[in-house]
């Protein structure tokens, strides 16, 4: 073992002193800048999962009910969720805007929940780390 550990370091020390005569980085700063991405990644997606959490607990609070006997038609009507084209005849990001349509014909903006939903069903690109 400490025969192995003594090569390690020999050729660590050799390692270094070729890259700064060359004029190459030394490994020690490679390592270094190789454990900044892994924390930005777990940072990343640990605010994901912070989110998504949030989001099921909604779930759970009773807001969004998946019961077969609460989906039943209300006395009133349905409320749907409609999607405007936008001017280039296009959907989601690219122009229309989402609202929600009453039994009566009338119409109004989507609150809080139903925005989140609208927010989630669109899937997020995430930004590639590379070292």
């Amino acid at each position: 073992m400490t025969g192995n550990s003594m090569w390690l370091r020999f050729l660590t020390n050799l390692i270094s002193k070729l890259c700064q005569r060359v004029g190459m980085v030394p490994p020690e700063i490679w390592m270094k800048s190789t454990m900044r991405y892994p924390r930005k990644k777990m940072k990343m997606l640990y605010q994901e999962f912070v989110q998504k959490m949030n989001f099921n607990k909604k779930k759970l609070a009773g807001e969004v009910k998946c019961h077969k006997y609460s989906r039943r038609r209300p006395s009133d009507g349905w409320n749907f969720t409609v999607e405007k084209m936008g001017p280039r005849g296009k959907r989601g990001g690219g122009g229309g805007w989402k609202f929600v349509s009453l039994p009566d014909g009338s119409s109004r903006p989507l609150n809080e929940m139903e925005k989140m939903y609208v927010k989630r069903e669109t899937p997020r690109r995430r930004r590639k780390i590379l070292p």
